[in-house]
């Protein structure tokens, strides 16, 4: 069994928005990888909607990933396309495979990252430890204990797997390699996130989710996290895309639109990157998510100020200030109410968890210590990653949380004292600016799992750019000094006059 018909909407789709992205390629074999690229993003595409099984079309992420590395592009930039485009992103098709240890989207990037630097050892670096490496092994260990309280081997060994494996492998291949090029890392993301966008808009304008039916189609009810309820905001449906939620990919679209500002920044405004732009917005506003207005709004305004441009720094989160409320799709009794029940979580969650605030109990929802707070919809929605990292793993796992979001801001000083190049430095501003955007942004987020990480992915990249930097620097200081000799011309020479 195979949905064809959705197939062949994103194969198109996806053709649309790679006809500007051949626009902007600088050389030659760029158009030869991104037909390479576009191949492998269709081929994914079918995976997802034919009946193989969920571990085979896992498997067959992984290799479609190994595939597309290439010695002439950054590692990086490959994994971020991938990333945003198929539907792994935010979770979607999440849980598959044996129960004792689930095969995830994530799990196979990571696994795809660890080839690739096997088979391309000219993008290696070496660089010594971090205070970033310290954060992200403490917060992922504190997390996975205190998830594993009171839960059996075989939980304990999901946790591992699903959580503990995969950040870790990412964040220490991706800041183990070259950045060779910034501007590709950018536009590859870019790429991908107008993708995800016109996916979007078009869910909302036909009213169908492209991947709702894959549940069926894989006869795998309990395993495949895909779209179950088509939710609505004032009439309007909407779009889901390649995520796993509305809220989740409205924040993701968000996030890339920072990025989208900060390539125009680089390669200057044209008319293709002007159509990526557009493409995430309009994707953007599908969602009718107010989390991806505040992240477009947060990283602007973090990449404006450190540019030295206040005001515009300042300008940017009034004016998304006034779109939210004077919006009446976004305003109203729903965004009263909204904002009524998430004010009602910050006191009463953590005064329902009692006794259980340090180390957490994710038992909590099972057991109905949360029922007060329970939705039209039936569940116990958060709609706060760190509410929900307070349930699962205690006050502690968000304190490691927030030292590893803190762990970022040294490695830009660093950079920037490193001297260098304007594109370097776009590319460092913009991982910052998206880094701190997230940060903001779990506030509002009940699905959390791809916003998180990105921010990873943004630390690694960070700590990788810093590595290339000192040792280019560390190379020009030990080159040898250019000194002109004066050639010895054969003859004989005189005796020295005292």
């Amino acid at each position: 069994m195979f949905l064809w018909k959705n197939a062949v909407v994103l194969v198109v789709l996806l053709g649309a928005v790679t006809l500007p992205a051949s626009m902007l390629v600088r050389a030659r074999w760029e158009k030869a990888y991104l037909a390479r690229l576009y191949f492998c993003g269709i081929v994914a595409v079918c995976l997802a909607l034919s009946a193989l099984p969920m571990i085979a079309t896992q498997i067959g992420y992984l290799l479609l990933l190994t595939a597309c590395f290439d010695r002439r592009l950054p590692m990086a930039a490959t994994y971020l396309f991938f990333l945003l485009w198929t539907p792994a992103a935010g979770s979607l098709l999440a849980v598959s495979g044996a129960y004792i240890a689930p095969i995830t989207p994530f799990l196979t990037f990571s696994g795809a990252l660890l080839l690739g630097y096997l088979l391309h050892p000219e993008s290696h670096q070496r660089r010594k430890p971090v205070g970033s490496d310290l954060a992200v092994l403490g917060f992922t260990l504190v997390y996975c204990v205190c998830m594993s309280l009171r839960d059996t081997p075989t939980g304990i060994a999901r946790t591992v797997v699903t959580f503990l494996i995969p950040y870790v492998l990412s964040y220490q291949t991706l800041s183990r390699v070259k950045i060779g090029s910034p501007e590709i890392v950018l536009r590859l993301f870019v790429f991908a996130a107008a993708a995800a966008g016109l996916l979007c808009l078009f869910e909302t304008i036909r009213h169908w989710p492209l991947y709702a039916g894959v549940m069926g189609v894989k006869n795998d009810i309990w395993t495949v996290d895909a779209p179950r309820i088509w939710l609505e905001r004032g009439g309007i449906a909407r779009a889901y895309g390649p995520f796993a939620h509305p809220l989740t990919g409205g924040t993701m679209l968000g996030l890339a639109a920072v990025a989208a500002w900060g390539l125009s920044r680089i390669r200057g405004v044209s008319g293709p990157l002007s159509v990526f732009g557009g493409l995430i917005l309009l994707g953007l506003a599908a969602t009718l998510s107010r989390s991806g207005m505040v992240a477009v709004a947060v990283g602007l305004m973090v990449f404006q100020f450190l540019r030295g441009r206040y005001l515009l720094a300042v300008l940017v989160p009034l004016a998304g200030l006034v779109i939210v409320l004077g919006l009446p799709i976004l305003g109203g009794e729903d965004a009263r109410f909204n904002a009524t029940y998430r004010i009602g979580l910050l006191s009463g969650v953590p005064r329902a968890l009692g006794g259980h605030l340090w180390f957490g109990y994710r038992e909590a929802v099972a057991q109905g210590m949360l029922d007060s707070f329970i939705q039209g919809q039936g569940i116990v929605d958060l709609v706060n990653a760190y509410l929900a990292l307070l349930v699962e793993g205690g006050l502690v796992t968000v304190i490691a949380f927030l030292l590893f979001i803190l762990s970022a801001f040294p490695h830009y000083r660093a950079i920037k004292r490193l001297q260098p190049d304007r594109e370097q430095l776009i590319l460092a501003q913009v991982l910052i600016s998206i880094h701190s955007a997230t940060a903001v942004s779990l506030a509002l987020l009940s699905s959390w799992v791809a916003p998180m990480q990105l921010s990873f992915i943004m630390v690694a990249l960070l700590v990788a750019l810093r590595t290339q930097l000192e040792t280019a620097g560390a190379t020009a200081r030990t080159r040898p000094p250019l000194v002109a000799a004066v050639p010895d011309e054969p003859g004989e020479r005189l005796p020295v006059l005292r």
